[in-house]
């Protein structure tokens, strides 16, 4: 009996024909992958926006929240510098709009003008939706 060596064309066809199947469904996979990512980063900037307004809200004067109001970038005044600073632009080119709501408690008795609770919603278009985070932070007046 004759020992033959190397592939037959069966084999080599059947190899490459399982080889483009396998590419083929990794290719499908990657931009569902990659529109995962993009879309979880968007959300990680819009938390990041949302916090530093918070954080600043934090840091400043109580007085500046004594009103019921909300505030986005149009709005003049103390945190409309604050909503206008963290109005941000994506390195992609996202746009995020943020805005703070500033209002009582709903689950306190304590009275307003020593509890406000802020609340920051940081929105954002991505494939034809209005995609939106929100962040809420309860700060109470201390004396200091």
């Amino acid at each position: 009996m004759k020992k033959t060596r190397g592939l037959s064309l069966i084999d080599v066809v059947f190899t490459a024909s399982l080889l483009a199947v396998v590419f083929m469904i990794l290719l499908s996979i990657f931009p569902t992958a990659m529109f995962s990512v993009r879309q979880t980063e968007h959300r990680l900037v819009a938390g990041g926006i949302a916090q530093a307004i918070l954080d600043e809200c934090r840091s400043g004067p109580f007085l500046r929240l004594a009103t019921n109001l909300v505030v986005d970038a149009t709005t003049a005044g103390p945190l409309g510098d604050v909503v206008r600073r963290c109005n941000h632009l994506g390195d992609d080119g996202m746009a995020y709009v943020p805005r703070l709501t500033v209002g009582s408690s709903p689950t306190s008795t304590v009275p307003r003008n020593t509890l406000a609770q802020l609340t920051v919603e940081v929105s954002w278009r991505e494939r034809g939706q209005i995609l939106k985070v929100a962040r809420i932070l309860q700060v109470a007046s201390l004396n200091r």
